[in-house]
C-alpha cells in the first residue's frame, strides 16, 4: 500500500513546551512522516524514529522558502504540515512552489499574539492554507473571527499518550501530607503567581500541604521570590528535564492550574497539562478560561472564573479538605481522557484530514465528547498452549480499563494439555467464560465459537501467544469514534525475548490491509452485518483444496477475508498505533519455518477472493513486496549461471538485501542465510503453484 509522504515543517523540533508536536508526527502510520526544522533538539528521544533536516535559519527566509521547497520535491512529500503559525509563511511559499496541499496547525500563542503583533502580514498565508487545525473550539472561534474560511477550519484536540502517565486513586500520604502541584511554563498566561497565592493562602489552615512548580520561563525569578518565607514547604523543578512532568503527576495529590489571558492576548486554548492530570488520576482545580472546559470533565476537575483569587483559594481549600472525593474524580478524568483525547485516535484523526485533501473528498467535523466505557469482549483462541494463554490471561489482568466493564472468552480448540483446567483455576477481576470444543477444528471456528457467547458492543481479538500492553483496551477503544468500527492495532516482537534472524513472530506496524486477528476489534454490530458465524468456512474448504489435509488445518486468511467483507458492508477501519500487543518470539526452527512457507500457496486464493488486496498490500498489485521480485531475478541468475556466469550478479539485490550489511545482526544473518534461502525458494514455488490453482497471479 502506498502510503503518501507528509513533509513536517516546525521552527524548533523538541522544545519541551511542544511536546504534542513529536507525539503527533512519532505516532503517524497512514502516512510516512519526515520533519523540516530550523533547529533540532532531538524531538524529545523520539520513539519511532523519523528522518529530519535541519533548514539553518542563516539561510534567511528567501533560503528557508527554497529549502523547504527541494525537501519537498527531492523526497517526494505529497503534503506539507505547518506545526504552529510562526513558520507559515515560508512553508506556505514553499508548498506553492511545488505546488503542494499544506496544513497549518495553530495552538494560541502563534496565532493569537502574532496577529495582534503583525496584523493583516500573520492572517495572509493562513488564509492560503488548505487546512487550518486547531485544538478546540474556542481557538476555532478566534480564527474564524479573523476572516480564515470557516469551511478550512477543523478542531482536532491534542492527544496524550496514556502509557506515559500511570493511573493511579489518590490519597493523603500516610502522614496526611498533601502535594499540590502546578505544572507549565512560569508565565503570565499560565498563572504560577496565582497558584503560589492560593497555596499560601490554604496552606495557613492545613499545615500538610506542600507544593511543587513544574516548569521554566521568565517569572521564575518572581516565584522564588514569591515562595521565599512561604508559610509551607515547596519546591521548583526544571520541567525541561526529561520525564520531569510524568514523575511531578506521579507523585502529586491535585494540580492547581489557574490560567488566565495575558497583557499580550495570549490565552489558554486547551491545556494538555489538565489532560496528562486527569489521565494519571489527579483532581485538577483550574480556571474557566480559553479552551480549557473543552478538555475537563465536569466531575474530574473543579473550575473557578479565570482571575478570581479568593475563588481559585476556596475551591483549592475544599478539595483538600475532602480527601474522599478524589478517587472518583480521579477515575472520571481517567476516562475522559481515554476516550477523548487517546494520542492514537486523535493522530488518526489528523491522518483521515490529509487523506481527505489529497482526495478532495469532505472530511467529518471533531467527534463529540463521550463519558461512558463501552462494554468489551475479548475473545482468544488457543489450543495445547497452557503456558502461553496464562501470560496472556496475566496480560488482561494488568489492563488499565475497567475491570467491569470487560469480559474474557477464551475458545479452545480440543486442547490435551492441561489448558482448561489451568483456566478454571484462576481468579480475575473480569468474567472469564471457556468455550471448548469436542475436536479440533481451527482457530478460525475458535473464534466464532468464542464470539457466539461474547456480549460486548466491542469484540477485541488477540492471540494464546500475545501479551497486550496495559493500555492495549483503552487505545482500541479510543479508535472506535462514531463511524469507526474496525481497529486495527500495533503489533511487534515481545522485547523481552532475544529476536533471532530464524525467530518466528508477528510485526504489524501499520494498517497494511491483511487484518490480522492478533490485535484487531470490531463494533458488534459491523459482525452481525456479515452473519452469525462471521470467519467464512468455505475459504478453509478452499485452503484445504489447495494445501492438503497436512497443512491445510493450520487455517489462512480468514481474519484478511472478514475484514474486507465487513469494510464492504459500509465499515470504517482504522488503525491505533498506541494499541500495542507484544508477540512471543518462538525459537528457531528452520524446518517448521521451511514447511510453513507452503502456506503461501493460498495467497493467490485470497488476492481473488479479497481483490481489494491488490491495491492495499501488494506492491505494483502483484508482487507480495519489492523482496519477491529480488528472489524471482536471484532464482534466475541461480539457474541461468552455469552457461552465463554473468547471470550471478542477478543474486547480488537478494543477498545484500537479506543479509543487510552494517547492521548489528548481519553476521547471523549470514549464517542463516541457506536456511533464509531455502524459506524464501519455498515461498516463490508456492506462490507460483497457488496462482496457477487459484488462476490468479500473485508473485
Amino acid at each position: 500500500m502506498k502510503r503518501p509522504t507528509v513533509l513536517h515543517c516546525v521552527r524548533e523540533w523538541g522544545v519541551p513546551s511542544q511536546r504534542f508536536v513529536v507525539d503527533l508526527v512519532t505516532t503517524t502510520t497512514a502516512t510516512r512522516a519526515m520533519v523540516a526544522c530550523g533547529e533540532d533538539g532531538g524531538g524529545h528521544r523520539a520513539p519511532v524514529r523519523v528522518p529530519v533536516h535541519l533548514v539553518p535559519p542563516r539561510l534567511g527566509r528567501r533560503g528557508e522558502i527554497a529549502a523547504i521547497a527541494a525537501l519537498a520535491a527531492t523526497r517526494r512529500a505529497d503534503l506539507l504540515h505547518c506545526h504552529l503559525g510562526y513558520w507559515a509563511g515560508a512553508v506556505g511559499r514553499a508548498a506553492a512552489a511545488v505546488r503542494r496541499p499544506w496544513v497549518v496547525s495553530l495552538h494560541g500563542h502563534d496565532f493569537l499574539v502574532r496577529v495582534k503583533e503583525h496584523g493583516p502580514r500573520a492572517l495572509e498565508p493562513l488564509r492560503r492554507a488548505d487546512l487550518v487545525i486547531v485544538p478546540s473550539s474556542f481557538l476555532a472561534a478566534e480564527v474564524e473571527r479573523q476572516g480564515i474560511d470557516p469551511d478550512r477550519i477543523r478542531v482536532i484536540p491534542s492527544g496524550v499518550d496514556l502509557a506515559r502517565f500511570a493511573f493511579r486513586e489518590r490519597a493523603p500520604g500516610p502522614d496526611g501530607r498533601v502535594v499540590v502541584t502546578f505544572v507549565g511554563r512560569f508565565a503570565e498566561k499560565k498563572g504560577a503567581l496565582d497558584a503560589t497565592t492560593a497555596v499560601s493562602e490554604v496552606a495557613r489552615r492545613h499545615p500538610k500541604v506542600v507544593a511543587r512548580f513544574v516548569g521554566y520561563g521568565p517569572q521564575e525569578a518572581e516565584l522564588r521570590a514569591a515562595l521565599t518565607g512561604a508559610p509551607f514547604a515547596a519546591e521548583i523543578v526544571d520541567g525541561r528535564t526529561p520525564g520531569a512532568v510524568e514523575q511531578a503527576l506521579a507523585e502529586t495529590h491535585l494540580v492547581v492550574t489557574p490560567s488566565r489571558t495575558g497583557s499580550d492576548g495570549d490565552a489558554e486554548t486547551l491545556s494538555v497539562v489538565n489532560l496528562e492530570a486527569q489521565a494519571s488520576g489527579v483532581p485538577i482545580v483550574t480556571s474557566r478560561h480559553g479552551g480549557i472546559p473543552e478538555g475537563v470533565a465536569d466531575d474530574s476537575a473543579v473550575l473557578t472564573a479565570e482571575g478570581d483569587l479568593a475563588a481559585l483559594t476556596a475551591a483549592l481549600d475544599d478539595l483538600v479538605a475532602h480527601p474522599e472525593r478524589w478517587p472518583a474524580m480521579g477515575r472520571a478524568g481517567r476516562r475522559h481522557v481515554a476516550l477523548n483525547f487517546e494520542l492514537g485516535a486523535r493522530t488518526a484523526e489528523v491522518e483521515a484530514a490529509y487523506g481527505a485533501l489529497l482526495d478532495r473528498r469532505p472530511f467529518a467535523e471533531a467527534r463529540a465528547r463521550r463519558s461512558e466505557w463501552p462494554i468489551v469482549s475479548v475473545v482468544v483462541p488457543t489450543y495445547n498452549r497452557r503456558d502461553l494463554v496464562s501470560r496472556t490471561m496475566d496480560a488482561l489482568e494488568q489492563q488499565t480499563y475497567p475491570a467491569d466493564r470487560v469480559e474474557v472468552v477464551v475458545a479452545d480448540d480440543a486442547s490435551t494439555d492441561g489448558t482448561i483446567d489451568a483456566l478454571e483455576q484462576r481468579s480475575t477481576r473480569w468474567p472469564l467464560r471457556v468455550v471448548t470444543h469436542e475436536v479440533n477444528r481451527s482457530a478460525a471456528e475458535a473464534r466464532n465459537s468464542g464470539l457466539a457467547v461474547a456480549t460486548g458492543e466491542i469484540i477485541a481479538f488477540t492471540d494464546s501467544d500475545c501479551r497486550p500492553v496495559p493500555t492495549w483496551l483503552e487505545a482500541l477503544v479510543a479508535g472506535m469514534d462514531d463511524g469507526v468500527d474496525v481497529v486495527q492495532g500495533r503489533t511487534g516482537p515481545d522485547p523481552d525475548q532475544p529476536l533471532e534472524p530464524l525467530s518466528r513472530t508477528q510485526w504489524v506496524p501499520a494498517e497494511y490491509g491483511l487484518y490480522e486477528t492478533c490485535n484487531l476489534a470490531y463494533r458488534r454490530s459491523a459482525l452481525d452485518a456479515v452473519g452469525a458465524r462471521p470467519f467464512h468456512s468455505d475459504l478453509a474448504r478452499d485452503v484445504l483444496a489447495v494445501l492438503g489435509d497436512r497443512l491445510g488445518r493450520l487455517g489462512f486468511g480468514e481474519d484478511t477475508e472478514l475484514a474486507w467483507r465487513v469494510k464492504r458492508a459500509g465499515a470504517v477501519s482504522r488503525f491505533a498505533p498506541l494499541a500495542v500487543v507484544h508477540h512471543e518470539v518462538f525459537e528457531p526452527d528452520p524446518g517448521y519455518l521451511v514447511r510453513r512457507a507452503a502456506l503461501s500457496a493460498c495467497f493467490p486464493l485470497l488476492a481473488r477472493r479479497v481483490p481489494e488486496l491488490r491495491n492495499a498490500f501488494l506492491w505494483h498489485g502483484l508482487f507480495v513486496g519489492p523482496h519477491r521480485l529480488r528472489v524471482l531475478l536471484a532464482l534466475g541468475g541461480a539457474a541461468a549461471a552455469p552457461k552465463r556466469p554473468a547471470a550471478v550478479l542477478l543474486t547480488m539485490p537478494y543477498l545484500m538485501a537479506t543479509i543487510r550489511p552494517g547492521r548489528k545482526a548481519w553476521k547471523r544473518r549470514l549464517k542463516a542465510m541457506p536456511v533464509l534461502a531455502s524459506r524464501d525458494a519455498v515461498e516463490t514455488a508456492a506462490l507460483l503453484y497457488g496462482s496457477v490453482k487459484a488462476r490468479t497471479v500473485v508473485l
